[in-house]
């Protein structure tokens, strides 16, 4: 994933002339006001639902599944 700055005319988007965008890519364009700040990453992904499946998955391990002296010789 990259960033590239698009120029806003008129209500026309305009790539930079030295921008090739490969056939099979996908744009996506984040429109922010003047006043407002690039939000983080996790704010991004939260107000669009990337992660919102996570809410209705089951927990699978809990600290009831930990053994007393079982640890992992590799770690």
């Amino acid at each position: 994933m990259k960033t590239i700055p698009i120029e806003v005319s008129g209500g026309v988007l305009r790539l930079p002339d030295d921008i090739e965008v490969p056939a099979k890519a996908h744009l996506a364009v984040l429109v922010l006001e003047d006043d407002e700040a690039a939000p983080d990453l996790p704010t991004m992904a939260a107000a669009g639902g990337a992660f919102g499946f996570l809410h209705e998955e089951p927990e699978l391990y809990s600290d009831a599944d930990i053994l007393p002296d079982r640890r992992n010789p590799r770690f």
